[in-house]
């Protein structure tokens, strides 16, 4: 499992999922040896080399692995499943990744005092000895009493690698981020540090939305981020995410890595520790704040918008169970309806990501047990229509693939099209390094039934891991991107350039 919106602010850390590992809560609250899943084995701690905890008969057992290379498409997140931790350090750490003392250290390339030692190459003394009683050589052999690699070693006195990202120039906007041709930074805005993954409402008017948590125990609660681009959090919590029966000091909640808007409500979740991931999605109305509600949805991990209904990547939705899937709550009725809309492919070995563009094409993800990564597909707008109409469920295996090359920890949409931040797991400590936001457009074509999907196309580069991205949300057409480095976190709005003529 992994997770969709990162966006998770530092008040996060350490719990809901922390940017790339992004991981949802669920996988990490884990319920002793007992699994549905692989990712319930997450709480098992770190297993040996070459070696894995999976889920064999409902208990976490460890199994032999091959770890690949990191940069191969079986990627190193075999062991350490992308939504699976939930710390936002972990997966991308600037002095992991790459440790400028280890690449290239100063004094080990060229140490001032091995290639070009005075007192070797010519020793004054050597080719024409000045004299026995006074060997120049001897007395002040210039290579002896200062040499060049010993007194001051480049790399050991001071290590040019120590870090990197304290000389590394720095965007105001993207940090050390690359933006790719095709596409444009917009509008910037701090990020408060207690905010957690964002949402925003259709617009025109952008208002953002956040999860404010206090640890696992709580309290937990929505707050207003206020009107793009003019963001701060707000003086007083409008909804407890937890519901009244788990609002307990005692009981640790996990938050879901999502929160999404339709414009009339926000949606949030969490998960329990337990037997399938107990746990609730809330509902908050927008305008009528007494009319919002709580319905049960365990292992709920991901969600999207479509005309009429939230979309849940989960494992049941109120009194609708069965298995991890796709499952809707309508909301264009009253009361609302829960109803099962999607399976997943066989293969599926965990809950994925959800994405909806602005035509209606919904990117279903889950983690693959046979290429142990997060895979995707997109599901036509006429398919999750008649779901929606019939509660038929649609097969997440007959929509197309997006040819993603790599792992990917987090999806939104963007236009006609979505975006993912792609990268691997590295060892030996397999925290995730970040490598690329690429978008994948969507044609949607025989009135909505049929979707090709597009190669994909870079948007923002890494050239580091100095600047990390902290999530992805939709706004608008455009992709609401969340960094941070150690200039701080911050929203940094990407635009298509096209839109922009």
């Amino acid at each position: 499992m992994k997770t969709e919106r990162m966006l998770t602010g530092r008040g996060l850390q350490g719990f809901a999922w922390a940017l790339t590992t992004l991981a949802m809560a669920l996988t990490s609250a884990g319920c002793g040896d007992a699994c549905v899943d692989d990712f319930d084995c997450r709480d098992q701690g770190a297993a040996p080399a070459g070696q894995r905890f999976a889920c064999v008969e409902s208990k976490c057992e460890l199994t032999s692995v091959t770890v690949p290379d990191a940069g191969t498409e079986a990627d190193a997140g075999a062991s350490t499943d992308a939504g699976t931790g939930s710390d936002a350090g972990t997966t991308t750490d600037a002095g992991t990744t790459d440790d400028a003392g280890t690449g290239s250290d100063a004094g080990t390339t060229a140490d001032a005092g091995t290639t070009d030692d005075a007192g070797t190459s010519a020793d004054a003394g050597t080719g024409s000895d000045a004299g026995t009683s006074t060997d120049a050589g001897t007395g002040a052999d210039a290579g002896t009493t200062t040499d060049a690699g010993t007194d001051t070693d480049a790399g050991t006195g001071t290590d040019a690698g120590s870090d990197p990202c304290a000389a590394a120039t720095y965007d105001p906007k993207l940090g050390t981020l690359q933006l790719q041709a095709g596409f444009v930074a917009g509008e910037a805005a701090s990020l408060p540090s207690a905010a957690g993954p964002v949402g925003v409402t259709p617009g025109p008017t952008y208002s953002l939305y956040t999860v404010v948590s206090d640890g696992s125990s709580g309290p937990h609660a929505l707050y207003s981020l206020g009107t793009w681009p003019q963001v701060s959090l707000g003086a007083a919590p409008l909804f407890d995410v937890a519901a009244p029966s788990d609002r307990s000091p005692s009981t640790s909640l996990f938050l879901s890595p999502f929160v999404e808007t339709d414009g009339q409500h926000v949606l949030t979740g969490y998960t329990k520790s337990g037997g399938g991931f107990p746990g609730s999605v809330g509902v908050y109305d927008l305008a009528a704040p007494a009319s919002s509600t709580y319905v049960s949805a365990p292992s709920n991990f991901s969600a999207g918008v479509v005309p009429g209904a939230f979309l849940i990547n989960g494992g049941g939705l109120d009194t609708v169970s069965a298995g991890l899937g796709v499952y809707a709550l309508k909301t264009d009725s009253s009361p609302f309806t829960a109803l099962k809309v999607g399976t997943l492919p066989p293969e599926t070995g965990g809950s994925g990501f959800t994405a909806v563009s602005t035509h209606g094409v919904a990117m279903i993800g889950y983690f693959s047990d046979d290429t142990f990564l997060n895979e995707g597909r997109a599901v036509a707008p006429a398919a999750i229509t008649e779901a929606l109409r019939s509660s038929t469920p649609f097969a997440v295996a007959d929509a197309p693939a997006l040819d993603v090359g790599s792992n990917f920890v987090a999806a939104s949409g963007h236009g006609e099209g979505v975006s993912v931040l792609r990268g691997d797991y590295v060892p030996p400590d397999y925290n995730f390094a970040g490598t690329d936001v690429s978008r994948f457009a969507f044609t949607v074509t025989d009135a909505g039934a049929t979707v090709t999907v597009g190669a994909r196309q870079p948007v923002l580069v890494y050239a580091d891991q100095c600047t990390r991205v902290t999530g992805l949300t939709a706004i608008g057409a455009d992709l609401l991107v969340g960094v941070d480095d150690k200039n701080g976190a911050r929203l940094v709005r990407i635009q298509q350039a096209s839109q922009l003529r």
